[in-house]
């Protein structure tokens, strides 16, 4: 019976993170450029374990990794020339006030103060020749290959990057990602500039929602048999071998 809760303990587990994760994929549905997370959650090769496992597996929880999406998602048109979006694999990269570099593929991009294409977050876009600074009433112009022009002169070419195995990245934030030390930069191949477009995030609602729910259930069902358990425990405890 003992092994029984133990089983149905480490079912609970994973789920209760997994609805976590499911919640944080819906709450950015409607950011740019966010990539959802989703979970590894072990089942079929842990099967044999659960058949005879040892102590020890009977209190390791199925949760296996938390693991990042980053297939491309729908690229919508704005009409806003600062507004840029990459069709293909790869990132740009920007660039904090301290100087550090990030990577994100959200291109809504604004005006700060000081004239330069920033992030939401204040995070300043970077070509090979610096930031992109405009003037009131320049034109800025981003042609596919990431050439940066102001005023018909070009000033410059966006920094983009791609990296062998994206998922040794670090997200700082929903659309804000920094190499962690096993990520391998590597470049891009096939990856395009779409200006006057955003990359929406690649959260389906629906399959989101689907998902949650069936999470859930699986927690309602690990739930009740540690229930079952645990009246089976109790009564065997106080009825077995009493006097009638």
């Amino acid at each position: 019976m003992i092994k029984g809760l133990y089983r149905a303990a480490s079912g609970m587990l994973p789920r209760t993170t997994n609805q976590e994760v499911i919640s944080n994929n819906l709450a950015n549905a409607n950011t740019v450029g966010y990539k959802r997370q989703s979970l590894f959650i072990e089942e079929l090769t842990r099967a044999e374990q659960r058949v005879a496992p040892s102590q020890e597996n009977w209190e390791t929880p199925m949760l296996s990794d938390i693991y990042t999406d980053y297939s491309q998602a729908v690229l919508e048109p704005t009409g806003n020339d600062l507004n840029l979006a990459l069709d293909g694999s790869g990132f740009m990269i920007v660039e904090s006030p301290d100087g550090e570099q990030f990577y994100t593929r959200a291109g809504d991009f604004t005006i700060s103060t000081d004239g330069d294409i920033v992030t939401t977050d204040g995070y300043t876009l970077m070509t090979d020749a610096g930031p992109i600074n405009l003037q009131a009433g320049s034109k800025l112009e981003v042609g596919m290959d990431g050439a940066v022009s102001v005023d018909g002169q070009q000033i410059g070419m966006l920094e983009l990057i791609d990296f062998e195995k994206p998922y040794n990245l670090e997200r700082i934030s929903g659309s804000l990602f920094k190499a962690s030390d096993n990520a391998v930069a590597v470049e891009t191949q096939n990856l395009f500039v779409r200006q006057g477009f955003v990359e929406r995030a690649n959260v389906d609602v629906i399959s989101e929602m689907v998902e949650m729910i069936a999470s859930f259930r699986d927690y309602e069902a690990n739930q009740k048999a540690i229930q079952i358990i645990d009246e089976s425990v109790d009564r065997t405890v106080n009825d077995v071998g009493s006097k009638r």
